[in-house]
């Protein structure tokens, strides 16, 4: 996946703090690490696990890993409505940094060299998967920035995002 230089590069150039997108790029990719975040998941009754009825000491942030915001709703969910607290920048740099990470697989997932439109890529199904049909309008956002973007960011993709 892209390097931090690359998520915190495109955040800033889309207005969001570098602070910003250091914090969600560790939420993400270091969620266990992230203790803000596992105070949030022992406190929120949505992210409590049940059995028989009952709340348990378990949540489920226990199990929220490396990227699972693209794999698990239940994940998904809840580090949206943790970062929502926070602003909406945080929303959009968790939008943002799973989509550079989509398009790195893309950029990547083809044995040939074959350069897909960003419509090929947006219309996949595996996006829709990812964020569900989401209408949050950081999504819808950051989508359309990316568009308008689109050679640079793959640009700095096939070049794996090293700091120059």
């Amino acid at each position: 996946m892209p390097s931090w230089y690359i998520h915190d590069k495109w955040a800033q150039r889309m207005g969001i703090p570098k602070e910003v997108s250091e914090y969600v790029n560790g939420l993400i990719d270091f969620p266990q690490k992230c203790q803000e975040f596992l105070v949030f998941c022992e406190e929120d009754p949505d992210a409590r696990v049940y059995s028989k009825g009952r709340p348990t000491r378990v949540n489920v942030g226990q199990f929220v890993v490396h990227d699972s915001g693209r794999r698990e709703a239940f994940a998904r969910e809840l580090q949206l409505k943790f970062l929502s607290q926070k602003g909406n920048d945080y929303v959009t740099a968790w939008y943002l940094h799973h989509v550079l990470d989509y398009m790195q697989w893309w950029a990547t997932a083809s044995a040939d060299e074959t350069i897909y439109s960003i419509e090929e890529i947006f219309n996949d199904r595996r996006l829709e998967k990812q964020f569900g049909t989401s209408s949050d309008p950081e999504l819808r956002d950051i989508l359309h920035s990316v568009a308008n973007q689109y050679e640079e960011i793959s640009q700095d993709l096939r070049e794996r995002g090293q700091p120059k």
